[in-house]
């Protein structure tokens, strides 16, 4: 890998780019874990603070009734317009209770205070939506092979107008639990937004988590996310057994005949899809050593987003429980 100081600069902050971008030509089977999109809620009286607001370069877009709806943290591009880098939105019910959502934009350790700064002055301030990113490069098995296999899952696919598989959403998407399996370097492309010729393949695995205890079970949750990912592989049983091998061809095929079969002989086939008979698990082994590594440097990310620049100030006492 390019190890030069722009690279070690993006990967001191996982909500940025990740290290894809600086990968060389001949890296294969790479794996990058990264929060895509967290979400910061509490208490917060913004009328009281609108000079801390300014300081901070948030500048209202909404607002109902002389009352602050919205604010925005915005960075000036090249051609002189305004790129997001995070919002402020009071809730609709609830007039005092707001959240900071910021979605893999935060490119310095400047944008990153801004946030922090508003944060510190919510009410309870605690984490109500993670997005935690998966990232897959160049690897050997591309093409959007492989699949999560969790029992009574809602399952919807988008395809591209060629046929593709763009996207394909586990569960439903206000659940608190979603997960989202996507073509990156499709979205991209049709996005018109700039993918190094590196890259020859890029698929994202993604998990959405809400609720109040987002902050500590979202290393157990991906964990269990990876765990149903899998590429089926059948021809490795196909001459050893026979009958395992038709049967589970025509599961996957045509899922929604799976409730038609018999109590014991579903309880057998999702016994054989739970124990990888039949699939391959290559980009999942690799993705949960990924993780596993990179935990703790997920759980100080979320951490620092309740850090400001008072030296004296410890850190979110909830977030370090996990």
């Amino acid at each position: 890998m390019n190890q030069n100081p722009t690279s070690e600069f993006l990967t001191a902050y996982v909500t940025t780019p990740p290290e894809v971008y600086f990968l060389n030509r001949a890296n294969s089977n790479y794996c990058s874990i990264s929060i895509d999109r967290i979400s910061i809620s509490g208490k917060f009286h913004a009328e009281q603070h609108y000079t801390t607001l300014k300081e901070n370069h948030w500048r209202q877009v909404k607002e109902l009734d002389g009352r602050p709806l919205t604010f925005e943290l915005d960075r000036v591009d090249k051609n002189g317009e305004f790129e997001q880098i995070a919002t402020l939105i009071r809730d609709k019910f609830r007039a005092n209770n707001w959240r900071i959502d910021t979605s893999n934009h935060i490119q310095s350790p400047k944008e990153k205070q801004f946030i922090s700064n508003i944060i510190a002055l919510f009410s309870s301030p605690h984490v109500t939506r993670l997005d935690i990113a998966i990232d897959f490069i160049n690897y050997e098995h591309a093409g959007m092979n492989y699949k999560i296999f969790k029992p009574n899952t809602t399952i919807t696919v988008r395809y591209n107008k060629a046929g593709k598989i763009e996207t394909t959403y586990y569960g439903k998407r206000k659940s608190n639990v979603q997960y989202r399996y996507y073509d990156k370097k499709l979205e991209r492309n049709k996005n018109k937004q700039h993918l190094p010729n590196n890259i020859a393949s890029w698929e994202r695995l993604e998990l959405q988590l809400r609720s109040k205890k987002v902050a500590s079970n979202w290393y157990k949750e991906a964990m269990k996310m990876l765990s149903y990912f899998k590429r089926p592989n059948l021809t490795t049983i196909a001459d050893k057994d026979p009958k395992s091998y038709f049967m589970l061809t025509g599961i996957l095929e045509h899922p929604e005949k799976f409730n038609d079969l018999a109590k014991g002989t579903k309880a057998k086939y999702r016994k054989m899809i739970k124990d990888n008979h039949g699939f391959d698990t290559s980009m999942t082994d690799t993705a949960m050593k990924t993780l596993d590594a990179n935990a703790e440097k997920i759980k100080r990310e979320i951490n620092s987003f309740f850090e400001t620049n008072k030296k004296d100030q410890a850190p979110f006492k909830a977030l370090n429980q996990s």
